[in-house]
C-alpha cells in the first residue's frame, strides 16, 4: 500500500489567498473612481460653458440670450447626462457688453466670457 504525503499547512488555503490577493488588487480602484467622476464633471462644466455660450451668442439676435443660454446649458447637460447649473451676467444685454457664463456640474465649476458684437 502507497502511503499518501500531505503537506501541513497548505490544504485549502488557495482560495484564501486568491481572496485575499483580489481584495488588495482591487483597493486601488475605488479611489481612481472617484477621480475619473471629478474629472469627468470638470470637463463636461467646460464644454458646456463653451458650447452654451457660443450658441447663445449666434442665437442673440433672434432669441432673448437668457432663454438661449437656458436650453443651451440643458440640452448639452442631458447630452452629457448632467446634471448642470448655470448662472450668467450681460449688465444690460446690449450690444457691445460682455457675457459671463458660469456653470457647475457636481462640485466642478467651469466660467466663460464673450463679448456681444457692437453695431
Amino acid at each position: 500500500m502507497q502511503k499518501k504525503r500531505y503537506l501541513r499547512g497548505s490544504s485549502g488555503s488557495a482560495p484564501l489567498e486568491l481572496a485575499s490577493l483580489v481584495a488588495i488588487l482591487l483597493l486601488p480602484i475605488a479611489p481612481m473612481l472617484s477621480i475619473f467622476g471629478e474629472i469627468f464633471n470638470a470637463i463636461a462644466a467646460e464644454s458646456i460653458a463653451r458650447h452654451a455660450l457660443r450658441a447663445a451668442i449666434l442665437k442673440s439676435p433672434l432669441t432673448p440670450i437668457d432663454a438661449a443660454i437656458a436650453s443651451s446649458v440643458e440640452s448639452l447637460a442631458a447630452s452629457w447626462q448632467r446634471e448642470a447649473t448655470f448662472s450668467f451676467d450681460c449688465g444690460k444685454c446690449q450690444k457691445g457688453d460682455l457675457i459671463q457664463l458660469q456653470i457647475k456640474v457636481g462640485s466642478a465649476t467651469a466660467l466663460q466670457v464673450a463679448g456681444l458684437e457692437p453695431k
